[in-house]
């Protein structure tokens, strides 16, 4: 069933499988942008030009729609606390337009591990854990509808392979995944409602 989608990080490396994913399946699709000239125009796509850490500027589009899909990531130093601030700014703005269902992006780092190369990963990637977590602590606390998407490491161009799942804990030999794929389960999980306010460990087949 066609649902109209609000999608944060649209233009993004994840976002935009996501948005062109989403109008093949006749999904109505609103992208909220910095820069609409980013985003083509195509029958069903809306850009809607602000800033994801402000509520202001999301609620001001958000009413009527479906369910939020949150994509972003960090860029620089400068977005230390993007996702976090972000969450906090959909949750204000979902409340506003009345809009229930959400669903954002994650990472798979914070799976508890023992593998060594795991805890080299997490202290590399300190900054963008300690975002990622803050911004799920905020998302689980709230009311809305959520999931939570926990994917490895993401990768760019390659063919699209299907996906595996596991509620509550990352899937055997999830080391990497397709970008593709992860769009491919996000819309599933739009169009399913399989796993309310659950944390779900995605990588490819």
């Amino acid at each position: 069933m066609a649902t109209k989608l609000f999608i944060l990080g649209a233009t993004g490396r994840t976002g935009r499988h996501v948005v062109d994913q989403a109008l093949s399946r006749g999904h109505a699709v609103t992208a909220l942008v910095r820069r609409p000239e980013k985003v083509q125009g195509r029958e069903n796509l809306q850009a809607k030009v602000g800033d994801p850490r402000r509520a202001d500027d999301l609620a001001a589009g958000l009413a009527g729609h479906d369910a939020v899909i949150s994509c972003l990531g960090q860029r620089s130093r400068g977005d230390a606390s993007l996702l976090r601030d972000a969450a906090g700014a959909m949750l204000d703005a979902m409340d506003r337009a009345g809009v229930r269902r959400c669903l954002v992006v994650s990472q798979g780092l914070l799976f508890p591990g023992r593998n060594p190369i795991i805890q080299i990963l997490k202290l590399m990637l300190a900054r963008h854990v300690a975002d990622s977590a803050a911004m799920e602590r905020l998302v689980r606390a709230s009311d809305v509808e959520w999931t939570i998407a926990r994917p490895p490491r993401l990768l760019d161009g390659g063919a699209r392979q299907g996906y595996r799942i596991e509620v509550g804990a990352q899937p055997k030999g999830a080391w990497s995944m397709q970008r593709a794929d992860l769009a491919a389960y996000l819309l599933d999980e739009i169009e399913s409602r399989n796993h309310l306010r659950a944390v779900v460990g995605v990588t490819s087949e």
